[in-house]
């Protein structure tokens, strides 16, 4: 058995103050107010938070995995990875290797043929090629066949046909997806993001939207209240500016994870191929007061980051680092640290079903991050990571 003592206890929904925490063979066993408690851990002027689930990114390798452990992300929720049999690999590897994040992936993500998001695949030696839906009679052959290769959600390319150089999938057809995900009993997710693909996507009826627009405020008469969004700022900042990887290189703490070659490309304005969005009207400030009339509207918001990077390159928004910078977008638009917390913990895993994790209570998951300072006063001191344990086993980067 493993008990951290005497930190400060944030359990995914309000602080419990200062506890004691013992978990043993994976599972959380006992929660013990005060501070009189001798521990393996000494958790004194720190903070004791569930693991940080990551709500939308790619996998390029497993090397992605890692980092998101290394800086407190436990779980990740994969939004498009491909082709199947590399993401079946990591769903076996992250089952087996706590010292990488836990995954659920959508596998597939649902796009027009020859359109978005298959045109950015690069070719496949095993001559496998990205399927596609030519309209709404497609929809239930794609959905069946994402069931059959484990897709524990659906993803959906949602764009208008005026912003992109290459075919989209009709509004009816999204529709269509998103009955026949309903059908077989899986949420969908939207890519979203302009102001008509948000709108596009709430009236297809699909369960969660993933970024927020950046070519304006969104429409005057959406119902927020009833909406689950993912706005991936981070991602929002890096389309609308290049100069968004400045935070992350101004912070030692977030800079401690990373290889010095990766903060070496950064410095020199590297990107990972990343550009800057050219359409009209694009400005973070729209992506910044969206999410904030989404918070106060009383939409369910969850944290994720949109990260993308090659492992062991360097990219405009990065596995693991990046989590911490979308925390504390989430609180200059207007988000409480409480809310911005939740976002990354209890909320993601309720909104997704996984019951297991995203709290700290006895008979939960024993993925934990510890760090120093005080996250519900000042957002930025999630960076100072002191332990993260996934499955009760301690992440260390010694082999």
């Amino acid at each position: 058995m493993t008990t951290i003592s005497g930190a400060r206890v944030f359990d995914g929904t309000d602080v419990l103050g200062t506890a004691s925490v013992s978990f043993e063979d994976g599972v959380i066993t006992e929660v013990r107010p005060g501070s009189d408690h001798d521990g393996d851990v000494d958790g004194r002027g720190m903070t004791l938070l569930p693991g940080l689930i990551d709500a939308h990114v790619h996998l390029r390798g497993a090397g992605n995995l890692g980092q998101d452990m290394r800086y407190g992300v436990t779980t990740v929720l994969d939004m498009f990875s491909a082709p199947p049999q590399f993401t079946a690999m990591l769903r076996r590897r992250a089952a087996r290797h706590t010292e990488e994040a836990d995954l659920r992936s959508s596998g597939l993500m649902a796009g027009a043929v020859d359109g978005w998001p298959a045109v950015i695949l690069p070719p496949d030696p095993s001559g496998w090629r990205m399927p596609g839906l030519s309209g709404p009679e497609d929809a239930e052959q794609f959905v069946a066949d994402r069931v059959r290769e484990g897709s524990d959600y659906l993803k959906v390319f949602v764009e208008n046909s005026a912003d992109v150089d290459r075919p989209v999938l009709s509004p009816e057809t999204v529709a269509a997806v998103c009955a026949s995900a309903r059908s077989h009993g899986l949420q969908t997710v939207a890519h979203a993001p302009t102001r008509w693909a948000f709108r596009t996507a709430i009236e297809a009826g699909v369960d969660v939207l993933t970024h927020v627009p950046l070519d304006g405020p969104m429409d005057d008469d959406l119902d927020l209240a009833g909406l689950v969004v993912c706005p991936t700022l981070t991602m929002m900042r890096a389309r609308a500016d290049a100069r968004s990887t400045d935070e992350l290189l101004a912070d030692p703490r977030l800079l401690a994870g990373l290889d010095k070659e990766v903060t070496d490309a950064l410095r020199a304005g590297d990107r990972g191929h990343l550009p800057v969005s050219k359409r009209p009207g694009t400005d973070y400030a729209h992506a910044a007061e969206n999410l904030a009339r989404l918070a106060e509207g009383g939409a369910t918001v969850l944290a994720g980051t949109d990260a993308n990077d090659v492992p062991g390159h360097a990219a405009a928004v990065l596995h693991g680092a990046s989590m911490h910078l979308e925390l504390a977008l989430l609180a200059r638009a207007g988000m409480t640290p409480r809310e911005v917390l939740r976002a990354a913990t209890s909320v993601p895993a309720a909104v997704f079903g996984l019951a297991d994790r995203g709290r700290i209570a006895p008979g939960q998951r024993a993925d934990l991050l510890l760090v120093a300072g005080d996250p519900l006063t000042d957002i930025t001191a999630t960076r100072d990571v002191r332990g993260v344990w996934r499955s009760g086993v301690r992440f260390s980067d010694d082999p």
